[in-house]
């Protein structure tokens, strides 16, 4: 036994453990006062909290009413059969006994006895020496009927020798394979430039000034996931679909990113999941004639419209609805 638990109902007595190790693996840490009898010293060690280690008093373990007896275990599970023995060897027959006197013959049976037991076959006599003298070859039998024709192919006779060269054929009708390409010759002088072409119409490039007529803008569409600070890059987007809104915004400031330019738009389009959420716009926008709105419209879409402000660094409100 490795322990055994406290019997004497004293808080800092932790019972008996069988080695100074059982001991420190059972407690690693101790406090003052704390003691417990260790079987393999007899003796009864304490904490020292001062080295912090397990320490022997060198005090004899003392002796604590005796237990209640456990509880018988349960049975164990019965063991496997032995393998079944093999039958001994047959004893000898015993010597027979002196034959009788002959009775009187009795009158003859009419009924066939049982054939009584065969006796026990005698031993066999050695083999004889090998004959050293080879028989007469008896004389050869008739031949046999010819067999039906084989179905196995017999193997390929050797190769013979080549024959003579034929003569020489016809000029053949199919061109040969073309032979491998010469080397590249050199670089010829470059030619005179040629006169230049007329003006194309202007073409649109990222830097110049150009007139749009007639011509149609797709605005960039992104749907934002709902969340108290919703994440919007205004490089990415014109209009910002947010659907389903399940918390108030705290704060559509902290995740906005972006390098807009002045003048630069952007559509907010705000629903909610049929509970008005109150939104906080944060520093990065601003009322103008039209004031911030502060809360959704129950199952309404809100639509806020932005202008940039480069010079105060905000978005204006523009338009709401």
């Amino acid at each position: 036994m490795s322990y055994q638990a406290n019997r004497l109902n004293n808080p800092n007595d932790l019972g008996y453990f069988a080695t100074p190790e059982a001991l420190e693996a059972a407690y690693p840490m101790g406090a003052p006062g704390y003691f417990a009898v260790v079987g393999s010293t007899d003796t009864v060690w304490v904490w020292d909290d001062d080295t912090s280690q397990w320490v022997n008093s060198g005090a004899d373990a003392p002796i604590g009413p005796t237990g209640p007896t456990g509880y018988t275990g349960p049975t164990g599970p019965t063991g496997p059969d032995g393998s079944a023995s093999s039958t001994g060897a047959t004893g000898p027959i015993g010597a027979t006994g002196p034959t009788g006197d002959t009775g009187p013959q009795g009158a003859a049976s009419t009924v066939t006895g049982p054939t009584g037991p065969a006796g026990a076959t005698g031993a066999t006599g050695p083999t004889g020496a090998a004959s050293t003298v080879t028989g007469p070859t008896g004389p050869t039998g008739d031949t046999g009927p010819q067999g039906a024709a084989s179905t196995v192919t017999g193997p390929t006779g050797y190769t013979g020798d080549t024959g003579p060269t034929g003569p020489q054929g016809a000029a053949s009708t199919v061109t040969g394979p073309t032979g491998p390409a010469g080397d590249t010759g050199p670089t010829g002088p470059t030619g005179p430039t040629g006169p230049t072409g007329p003006t194309g119409p202007e073409s649109v490039t990222l830097t110049n000034t150009v007139t749009l007529t007639n011509k149609r803008i797709s605005y960039r569409v992104s749907t934002v996931t709902q969340h108290a600070t919703p994440t919007v890059n205004t490089d990415n987007m014109d209009i910002a679909q947010i659907t389903g809104l399940a918390q108030d915004i705290t704060s559509m400031t902290t995740n906005l990113s972006g390098t807009p330019v002045a003048g630069d738009m952007i559509l907010f389009q705000i629903t909610d999941d049929g509970t008005a959420r109150a939104i906080t716009w944060g520093a990065s926008f601003a009322s103008t004639t039209t004031t911030l709105p502060t809360t959704t419209v129950i199952s309404t879409m809100l639509r806020v419209l932005f202008q940039r402000n480069n010079a105060n660094t905000v978005w204006d409100c523009i338009a709401k609805t």
